[in-house]
């Protein structure tokens, strides 16, 4: 209790060795900072945060009130001088400076989000491009929470010098012959039932005559997986082996719930939980910190919170709250599915695409269409993008990065879980020879505008491209029942995803799923 944060480092300390690294690296480096923890904040009654109301800062010292604090609010002088042939520096950051960063289930929620953005990269990637991707798993572990980006953001990632090569995995130990144990799970989208391929150490891909054993994945753990070999390896040295996924299981969906101590109704909690139970759905577990989902008390209603934060998952005040457990149970498979689709990954880099949001003039009155405006108009000092109803309007631009034509199709995501068509949509119904790109190939939809209203949300799109026609307006819209007998297995698969009933293991696709998927975060705000 004595301790007065003579063993931390002041933002001035720190910006002297970063002015340090930064001229020793020199133009041939780069330098890249991740700040997993909290800048300032309170305490909370949801999930765990990193840091605390307490303030190290010498006596008399008053904070900055000018308004809200965006950025990393690291405004320090440096004593270095920083040399003109520096290496460019870009800071990541867990929260804003005004706000708690929380953890994920025992993880930093900055340093979770950045693993797994890691181990999605394509090609030619730029910092804003990775910042994109952590802030699009930030949406889901903690929706409250506003990562940012400072520095040269625009600056290639690594310098494209990272190997581009088919993902693997290195083996972590071969306990026995026929069973082996890797550094990767459920973290890495690895779970019970995926089936993989081992090859030679430095294998560049999977080709048929390389395979020396085939496995499948009996064990997933957070960040550890067993494999069940269907042929013993020759040797015990762990190095001369990598793993490559083959055909994936995509876990299933699954929440755990808490409900706060102010909530007596032993017959919601109990309906709750016979519902989690009878459809494999998850559970109730009793530390708050360990949930993906918080109840809480709020008048004579039930409200459903993220856990981090207890940001309310439905933001409309129409709709807000619940009073019985048909109604829960209905918003809990709802977010569990928002959740499990947005953490959805496929990565065939055979048919890599990326798409954005770009602000465009337009005439509501006289639908007339103008120039594209520069993005970062719309972009705030957190490297959000950020529209306001009734004021901005936006069209789609999508890139095919792959040397292969592909289809696609994109859906949105809001808080509460709800899935909707986003293009194609109702109003702009392109066909699929409309939406198909070919290789390398850039197209901005300027035929279709996108203008916005409440509520107030940040919403995840998320696009997938495949070789195949593909087109999930129906499948959402039916909420599965338009595309049971759909010929590709993606939409298959994202039918499936509407059944409320799981089974007590991973899921598979019908078939294997060639295809590329993408996010995109935009966030509706007050003018």
């Amino acid at each position: 209790h004595n301790y007065k944060g003579e063993n931390h480092l002041r933002d001035d300390d720190l910006g002297n060795y970063i002015t340090k690294f930064r001229n020793t690296l020199g133009t041939n480096g780069q330098l890249l900072l991740l700040l997993d923890s909290c800048h300032s904040g309170s305490t909370t009654r949801g999930g765990k945060a990193r840091g605390s109301e307490g303030v190290f800062a010498p006596e008399g010292w008053k904070p900055n009130n000018s308004g809200d604090v965006t950025g990393s609010d690291m405004k320090e002088e440096t004593k270095e001088k920083l040399s003109d042939n520096a290496a460019p520096f870009v800071l990541i950051s867990g929260a804003s400076a005004n706000e708690l960063n929380y953890e994920y289930k025992g993880q930093g929620s900055l340093s979770y989000a950045f693993s797994k953005a890691m181990s999605k990269l394509g090609e030619n990637f730029s910092y804003n491009q990775l910042f994109a991707k952590i802030e699009a798993e930030m949406n889901i572990i903690s929706p409250k929470q506003n990562p940012t980006i400072e520095g040269e953001k625009n600056v290639t990632l690594f310098k494209n010098e990272y190997i581009k090569q088919q993902p693997y995995f290195e083996v972590k130990s071969i306990p026995r012959a026929d069973v082996i144990k890797i550094q990767a799970g459920k973290l890495h989208g690895l779970f019970k039932n995926t089936t993989v391929h081992v090859l030679p150490a430095t294998s560049t891909k999977v080709t048929e005559g390389a395979i020396l054993s085939n496995g499948t994945i009996t064990l997933a753990k957070y960040n550890e997986a067993v494999i069940k070999l269907d042929k013993p390896l020759a040797d015990f040295n762990e190095k001369n082996y990598w793993v490559f996924v083959d055909k994936p299981s995509y876990g299933d969906i699954a929440i755990d719930v808490y409900f706060d101590d102010k909530i007596k109704d032993k017959t919601i909690k109990k309906g709750v939980e016979q519902f989690l139970t009878e459809n494999n759905l998850g559970e109730i577990v009793n530390d708050s910190a360990m949930s993906d989902l918080i109840l809480l008390k709020e008048g004579n209603s039930i409200t459903l919170n993220a856990t981090n934060g207890l940001d309310a998952i439905d933001k409309d005040d129409s709709t807000r709250g619940s009073n019985t457990v048909e109604d829960i149970n209905k918003k809990i498979f709802g977010f569990a599915q928002g959740q499990y689709l947005k953490n959805l990954e496929f990565k065939n880099y055979n048919y890599e695409f990326e798409f954005k949001l770009l602000p465009i003039e337009y005439d509501v009155l006289t639908d007339e269409v103008g120039d594209i405006i520069d993005p970062s108009t719309l972009t705030n000092e957190n490297g959000t993008f950020q529209v306001r109803p009734e004021i901005d309007n936006v069209v789609l631009q999508v890139t095919n990065k792959s040397d292969k034509p592909v289809y696609f199709s994109i859906i949105e995501i809001n808080t509460k879980g709800e899935v909707l068509p986003f293009l194609p949509n109702d109003n702009c119904d392109l066909n699929d020879n409309e939406r198909k790109l070919g290789p390398k190939q850039t197209m901005i939809f300027k035929d279709c505008i996108f203008s916005f209203g409440p509520p107030y949300e940040k919403i995840v799109l998320k696009g997938f491209a495949t070789p195949n026609k593909l087109n999930f307006k129906s499948t959402v819209e039916t909420r599965g029942e338009g595309t049971r007998s759909a010929s590709n297995p993606l939409e298959k698969f994202m039918a499936d995803s509407y059944t409320q009933t799981r089974s007590a293991t991973g899921r598979k696709a019908s078939a294997k799923i060639d295809g590329f998927s993408a996010e995109f975060i935009y966030e509706i705000v007050r003018e």
